[in-house]
C-alpha cells in the first residue's frame, strides 16, 4: 500500500504526532508487515492535509519546532475506507537477512550457523510478545490501533495478532525440531571434506 494509505490506517486508531506514526511502523502496531520511513511520512501528511484528509493542530515546544497532532477528517476516514475495499493486496513477501545468509550455511562456520538460527528464535520470541494485543508491558505508541474508543480489543486486531503468534510460534517450533539436525549435518559434511 501507497504511504498515504498506510498514513490514514495509523490515524484511524486516533490522533497522532508524525513521529508517532513512524513508531507505529518501526516497532509498534504495524512494523511487523508493513514499512514507511520518516522521509515519507511527511510528505503524506502534507499532501494528506492539502486534499483535506487529515488535519493538525500545532503545538509549541520550547527550543524545538512546533509539534503537529494530525487527525483525520470524516473525509478521511471515508477515503481510507473506499481505498481498503478497492484495493487488491500485493503479493506478501517475506524479508529476513538472517533467512537469506542460512540459505549459505553449508560456506559458514557452524558457530555462526548456531548463532543465527539462536538470534532468528529471540527475535521471534520477542516478536510474539509484541505482538500480544494484552501485553500490559509496550509502549503506548504500540497500543493506540488496538483498542476502540471503548478500550476493548478490536476483532480485526485480535485476529492479526493471533495469526502473527501462530505463525511466532510455529517457527520456533521448526527452528526446536530441526537445528540440531542441521548443525549435525554440517558438521558431516565438514568432516568429510577434511
Amino acid at each position: 500500500m501507497d504511504v498515504r494509505t498506510l498514513c490514514l490506517g495509523a490515524l484511524m486508531g486516533g490522533e497522532a504526532t508524525g513521529y508517532e506514526i513512524r513508531k507505529m511502523f518501526e516497532d509498534g502496531t504495524f512494523s511487523h508487515f508493513q514499512i514507511a520511513s520518516l522521509g515519507s511520512i511527511y510528505p503524506a501528511l502534507t499532501k494528506l492535509t492539502q486534499d483535506g484528509l487529515v488535519t493538525f493542530v500545532e503545538h509549541e515546544q520550547e527550543n524545538r519546532p512546533d509539534k503537529k497532532i494530525y487527525q483525520l477528517t470524516q473525509e478521511g476516514r471515508r477515503t481510507f475506507l473506499r481505498t481498503l475495499l478497492q484495493t487488491r493486496p500485493a503479493e506478501d513477501r517475506y524479508r529476513s537477512d538472517i533467512l537469506f545468509m542460512l540459505t549459505f550455511a553449508e560456506e559458514m562456520p557452524i558457530e555462526l550457523t548456531e548463532a543465527l538460527i539462536d538470534e532468528f528464535a529471540a527475535r521471534h520470541e520477542l516478536m510474539s510478545q509484541q505482538i500480544d494485543p494484552e501485553n500490559t508491558d509496550k509502549p503506548a505508541h504500540q497500543k493506540s490501533n488496538a483498542r476502540d474508543e471503548n478500550g476493548e480489543l478490536k476483532p480485526g486486531c485480535c485476529f492479526v495478532a493471533g495469526l502473527g503468534q501462530a505463525m511466532c510460534d510455529a517457527t520456533l517450533k521448526f527452528i526446536r525440531e530441526n537445528k540440531q539436525g542441521l548443525l549435525d549435518e554440517l558438521k558431516s559434511r565438514k568432516t568429510k571434506k577434511s
